[in-house]
C-alpha cells in the first residue's frame, strides 16, 4: 500500500492582477438597512495556443460602476491564471476543470484584495458574498407548430 496521494490533474502555475481599482464614492450616503450591491462577475478561459494542457483564465469583477452614493466604493477587479491540465483529462474534462478551477482560485483572489483594500479605506471593509459559477443556457430548439388540419 503507498501512502503517496494521486495529484490533482489540474495545477495552478500563476496568479495576478491586470487591474484592481477601488475608489471610495465621494459623498457616499449610507442608508439604512442592509445595502447590497452585487457584483457582476464573468470569467473566461482560453486554451493557451502553441502549448499543451496549458490555459489561460480571466475573471472580472464589477461592483457599483455607476458610484451610486448609496454604495461606498465603486470596484473594478481583473484577476488572471494560468492553469496546467495533465494528459489524463480529455480536452472538453480540462476545459470544464480548469473553469471550475479558476473560478474558485480568482474570485477568491478577488475577494481577498478587495476586503484587504477596502480595509484601508474611509468606508471600512467589504467583504464580498460567494460567487456561483453557473452554466451556459441551453439553446432553444426550434419544435414545429402543431397544425390542426
Amino acid at each position: 500500500m503507498s501512502d503517496k496521494q494521486p495529484s490533482h490533474p489540474i495545477t495552478l502555475e500563476q496568479v495576478f492582477f491586470t487591474r484592481s481599482s477601488v475608489i471610495s464614492v465621494p459623498g457616499h450616503q449610507p442608508v439604512s438597512g442592509l445595502i447590497t450591491s452585487a457584483p457582476e462577475n464573468a470569467i473566461e478561459v482560453k486554451k493557451t495556443e502553441g502549448t499543451t494542457g496549458h490555459y489561460a483564465a480571466s475573471m472580472r469583477t464589477v461592483i457599483n460602476q455607476s458610484y451610486d452614493k448609496a454604495y461606498p466604493y465603486a470596484i473594478d477587479m481583473e484577476c488572471v491564471g494560468v492553469f496546467f491540465a495533465d494528459n489524463t483529462l480529455s480536452e472538453t474534462e480540462a476545459l470544464r476543470g480548469v473553469t471550475i478551477t479558476a473560478h474558485s482560485v480568482l474570485y477568491g483572489a478577488i475577494r481577498e484584495a478587495t476586503a484587504w483594500l477596502t480595509g484601508r479605506q474611509p468606508y471600512g471593509t467589504l467583504m464580498l458574498g460567494l460567487s456561483i459559477l453557473k452554466g451556459k443556457p441551453p439553446e432553444s430548439v426550434d419544435k414545429p407548430v402543431p397544425t390542426n388540419s
